[in-house]
């Protein structure tokens, strides 16, 4: 099992990325700078040349990482005035709220894996929004399947 919130899958090779210090979050631009294509990868190792935007891990965790996660989707009260007003660079919501879920809730990472066995979909098919993504049920997703 890995630790939650402390390693993750690399989306270049497949292999575990120890610690946070050890990754990178990449994404690329559209022609009108939206991002997408966000991916967690072992830094220097598995980097791809498409790729023009590079951060660590690291400044994704906790609190900090929350409120700079947030300020792809607004610029909030205080800076989201005029032009800024309707701001958002994320291109693919359900995309980007992947990335959000590997970074902040643990068993996440993990547990996604899981996401595509018939048998779970089978079992969550009438499960609120909430639910499958409960850190709890996540654990157990792991345990189980």
């Amino acid at each position: 099992m890995l630790k939650p919130l402390q390693e993750w899958i690399c989306d270049t090779c497949g292999k575990t990325i120890h610690s946070a210090e050890d990754g990178y979050v990449i994404w690329r631009h559209d022609i009108d700078q939206r991002d997408f294509d966000f991916k967690i990868i072992h830094k220097f190792v598995c980097e791809p040349p498409s790729f023009p935007s590079s951060v660590p891990l690291t400044e994704f965790l906790g609190s900090k990482g929350s409120t700079y996660l947030l300020s792809f989707i607004s610029l909030g009260k205080i800076k989201a005035r005029g032009r800024y007003r309707n701001y958002c660079h994320v291109l693919d919501f359900d995309e980007y709220v992947d990335l959000y879920r590997r970074v902040q809730i643990p068993y996440y990472e993990e547990a996604r894996t899981k996401f595509n066995k018939p048998a779970l979909l089978a079992e969550l098919e009438d499960a609120s929004e909430l639910h499958p993504y409960q850190e709890e049920v996540l654990k157990q997703i792991i345990e189980k399947y």
